[in-house]
């Protein structure tokens, strides 16, 4: 754990010293936008990378920043200690205001939006008067060779200075991978409805990692203006920064910490050293390999330089006490406790098709009732519209009080209900052991609290418990993408209780896997339902719902038919009439 941080260590120092031993400009110039622009890709990283949200518009919030510096500067003499910060606080309310509508918008659609924010900045600041419309901003150049004004007119202080940016970027990417936000934010960029179910506010986490992601863009734009000592919406804001920042965090490889650090020198140099050696003849060049590289990279390691230089090694995790538990069984618990899940007059129409028509449907704590019926009747899109994945024309629905109809799912979960999925919804790219921690309590849980510190130990015992129990525990650093279907059924099963909601609607649960892992599903159920779990099972296997059911309805065209013991149930005129044809 040790050698990446020590290897950081002696790099770092190698880098301070460098100027000392070497003093050509034009090498220096070219590291100074070395850091700067890795900078600016480890920003662009946290959104782009670790939430998935392609931003092609980062060029406007670096030139937010710049100008903001520039203007403070020029105008007003606020030393760029204070207007670094001042812009970067603009820029990121600049992200949040642009992103909240946008952030409905998913992947290409959100590119094309952020695409568009860029050019009407640049646009904007064109014929805005008071930054200097199309003539742009001069530095005062009264105030260089000032520390408080980071203003020089040597290359040495700029380059620590851009070093120090980078460091900062890095060192803000390297606690938001460490800890939960990282966790979460890679969630939401593998499958946003599962994150969601399991009570992630994505569209937060998102707008986190934008408004940081802003943040940070502004202070390199800023660091930059102070070195050029002269900005304007070309060189600021043109979309060249955009797709700069992108093919850099591309090639080193998003969604890690040191991707964005080895994309930089490798895209930088090449650019600066390409339109040195080639001249004005060169023109176009750069972006011409740049496409190259990209192409050759995608083609021969997806991850990056980083998969080049880095084999991916399992995160070294905390001793479990409970990991050591015994897997425990139990009969099926009593099902005569109060009422926990309470549904009336659920309607549900796409077009002229009413697939949900007026149920009524009542849970007891403790039970566990069976839900089936013909393919069609509408078992999953009552699940649908009780987890807020579908809007219900009519009803309501309570969890132990709690009106769950309209919320957003996470808020649905944040009420006690969890759900699994007919198609199992796991986050391939994460270990077992994270995709079970994105299933911790998320109510009431912080952005700054989740991104410097891990879930508390009571959480990770409870997750240990259940890793043993479910007989993952062996696997639970391995991507979850490569453990078998059935042990992905287990693993979504564990997700879905790991925080002890009131109600756990499962759908499916036994579909699709051997007979040896259905008893052990429903064995699971069992012992899960003994510990106090209340749960609903749609299920097609009969013999799996009389073995754990306490109470089975009957759905058919919509409707509740018949709700009863699963011996009365399966014996019903009506039931054995719409589900057998007899």
């Amino acid at each position: 754990m040790k050698r990446p941080q020590t290897l950081a260590g002696l790099v770092l120092a190698v880098l301070v010293l460098l100027p000392a031993a070497i003093q050509d400009s034009f090498f220096l110039n070219a590291m100074v936008h070395v850091f700067l622009f890795g900078a600016a890709a480890q920003a662009w990283n946290l959104v782009g990378g670790y939430a998935g949200q392609i931003s092609f518009g980062h060029a406007a919030f670096f030139g937010i920043g710049a100008y903001t510096t520039a203007w403070l500067l020029s105008r007003h003499g606020l030393s760029p200690w204070l207007g670094i910060w001042v812009g970067a606080a603009v820029a990121a309310g600049v992200s949040l205001a642009v992103g909240y509508p946008t952030f409905r918008l998913r992947r290409h659609f959100f590119a094309l939006a952020t695409l568009a924010l860029a050019e009407i900045a640049r646009i904007s600041f064109l014929n805005w008067e008071a930054v200097g419309a199309a003539i742009g901003l001069y530095l005062p150049l009264q105030y260089r060779n000032r520390l408080a004004y980071l203003m020089w007119d040597s290359k040495p202080p700029y380059y620590w200075t851009a070093l120090a940016v980078l460091a900062l970027a890095t060192a803000v990417a390297w606690a938001v991978d460490r800890h939960r936000a990282g966790r979460y934010l890679r969630a939401v960029e593998q499958d946003e409805d599962a994150a969601e179910m399991l009570g992630i506010p994505t569209r937060r986490w998102k707008l986190f990692a934008m408004g940081l992601s802003a943040a940070l863009t502004a202070v390199t734009g800023a660091v930059y203006a102070l070195y050029v000592l002269y900005i304007d919406p070309y060189n600021v804001m043109a979309s060249r920064i955009s797709l700069l920042v992108v093919v850099i965090a591309l090639l080193g490889g998003r969604g890690t910490v040191w991707g964005p650090v080895l994309g930089a020198p490798f895209v930088v140099l090449l650019n600066e050293y390409t339109r040195a050696w080639l001249g004005g003849r060169g023109a176009g060049a750069d972006f011409i390999l740049f496409g190259l590289a990209v192409v050759l990279v995608s083609l021969y390691q997806p991850r990056g330089l980083i998969g080049l230089l880095v084999r991916p090694s399992p995160r070294l995790l905390p001793a479990v006490a409970g990991a050591q538990g015994d897997p425990q069984d139990a009969p099926p618990a009593g099902a005569g406790g109060p009422l926990v899940l309470q549904v009336r007059g659920m309607e549900k129409a796409f077009g002229g098709v009413r697939a949900v028509r007026g149920v009524d449907l009542e849970v007891r704590r403790g039970e566990i009732l069976g839900l089936v019926g013909p393919n069609g009747a509408g078992k999953s899109t009552l699940f649908d519209c009780l987890t807020g994945f579908v809007r219900p024309d009519a009803g309501q629905a309570a969890v132990d009080g709690v009106h769950v109809l309209g919320l957003p799912p996470h808020r649905v979960a944040w009420a006690g209900l969890a759900r699994t999925f007919q198609n199992v919804r796991v986050f391939p790219d994460l270990s077992v052991w994270d995709n079970l921690l994105c299933g911790a309590e998320h109510r009431g849980e912080g952005l700054w609290e989740a991104t410097v510190r891990e879930v508390p130990p009571t959480v990770q015992e409870e997750a240990g418990r259940l890793l043993r129990s479910f007989n993952l525990w062996d696997h639970r650093q391995r991507p979850a993408g490569e453990l078998s279907y059935g042990q992905q059924k287990l693993l979504s099963l564990a997700m879905a209780v790991l925080r002890r909601p009131r109600v756990v609607l499962l759908d499916e649960p036994a579909a699709g896997v051997n007979p040896v892992l259905v008893e052990e599903i429903g064995r699971l159920i069992r012992a899960l339902n003994a510990s106090g779990l209340t749960f609903v099972v749609i299920e097609h296997n009969m013999e799996f719902v009389m073995r754990i059911c306490h109470r089975v309805a009957f759905m058919a065209e919509g409707q509740v038919v018949t709700v009863g013991r699963p011996e009365e149930v399966q014996r019903d005129p009506r039931v054995l009439e719409l589900y057998y044809g007899r």
